[in-house]
């Protein structure tokens, strides 16, 4: 049944379109090759000399929540959940290949507030990044990909009589944004950062490395090479990050190659309250906010400016509007403070002598 809605809410590329697309994918991206490969002629000489740091891998943090293995449909997700095990759900689907805003202060302030406020916060690798299993091409599409995302969902205690909150940041906005079209029932209200609505994907790129290079992504193989290397191509002696290698882009960038096939219809509107958010200083933000908001029944729009915190953008709409970002940070700083005294008064107990341990009576 699920499938059945995914297919209704999203349209394969097809006829004369779909000759056209890969006509266009052929041309421009045979035309990017050529500048790839002039390039790497350019740089030859001094590359060969260059010495290849040690890359780094990623690493488990422990202080950030639990972390956890799901299997949905034979694929093997790994997600971290902070909060009460029974408090109402908020979904968070990271950017691909490198999910850089989750790993930033201001999110770890988002997390802390929403976890003091009772919810449940499980932050989902995307497939192909972290710890998430990867798969081919025809695995990212957008109808497969809905209906895992689903399936994970449901797992995870979400229904239609108790959605939860998504919240999206690049190709994990696109990703979100597939959810709500298809089975926006499941969802409360939802939070897409930095991700256009993927029906102005030729107009707004769905992600930063895809800047007059979505033509020649539609290639096989040849792009994870080309990213890795621009991503590797310091000349410092540093060691690189994990996203150097090809192998670390091929997720993101199948995600990318599914949404070009796809479109959702005209017609429909995401029906959950949402919030858009850019980047100020990003050319055409606010015009691709506004677009994206037309697809949207109710819709919120924010530009994060120069000096403007996310958590002042994201917990008035994440959280009762009542409930301010100080409000948050001044309930968290005294938890930590209760803590610290209970910890200190363990402590003081565990050194007593036993005589004095009094029994515990009814």
């Amino acid at each position: 049944m699920s499938a059945k809605r995914n297919r209704k809410s999203l349209q394969v590329v097809s006829g004369w379109e779909a000759v056209e697309l890969i006509i266009q994918c052929a041309f421009y991206g045979f035309w990017q090759l050529l500048r790839v490969s002039f390039k790497r002629l350019w740089k030859g000489h001094r590359r060969k000399y260059k010495k290849n740091g040690s890359t780094v891998e990623l690493t488990v943090d422990s202080s950030v929540g639990t972390h956890c293995y799901i299997k949905i449909m034979g694929v093997k997700y790994h997600y971290v959940e902070a909060g009460p095990k029974y408090g109402d759900p908020i979904i968070v689907l990271g950017d691909a290949p490198d999910p850089g805003l989750l790993k930033s202060s201001d999110w770890a302030t988002i997390v802390k507030c929403l976890t003091d406020a009772g919810h449940r916060v499980i932050t989902v690798d995307l497939r192909g990044t972290g710890g998430s299993e990867s798969g081919g091409r025809a695995d990212f599409s957008p109808p497969r990909v809905v209906e895992e995302l689903v399936g994970m969902l449901e797992a995870l205690g979400v229904s239609e009589h108790r959605p939860a909150v998504v919240i999206g940041h690049g190709i994990g906005g696109m990703l979100t944004w597939y959810l709500v079209h298809a089975r926006g029932a499941l969802v409360s209200k939802f939070v897409a950062v930095d991700a256009p609505h993927p029906s102005l994907y030729w107009q707004y790129p769905p992600a930063p490395f895809c800047q007059k290079s979505l033509h020649f992504i539609q290639w096989p193989y040849l792009p994870e090479q080309w990213l890795a290397e621009k991503e590797g191509g310091s000349d410092s002696d540093e060691p690189r990050w994990a996203n150097s290698r090809a192998c670390d882009w091929t997720g993101a960038l199948n995600y990318v190659r599914g949404a070009a096939w796809w479109r959702i219809p005209p017609s429909t509107r995401a029906s959950p309250p949402a919030l858009l958010v850019g980047r100020g200083g990003e050319a055409g933000g606010a015009a691709q906010l506004v677009a994206s908001a037309e697809r949207c029944a109710a819709a919120t729009l924010r530009v994060v400016t120069a000096g403007q915190s996310l958590p002042a953008v994201l917990l008035p709409f994440l959280l009762d509007k009542d409930k301010s970002v100080e409000d948050c940070e001044r309930r968290g700083l005294m938890g930590r403070m209760l803590g610290a005294v209970a910890e200190k008064g363990r402590g003081l107990s565990a050194r007593l002598p036993t005589r004095l341990q009094l029994p515990i009576t009814a």
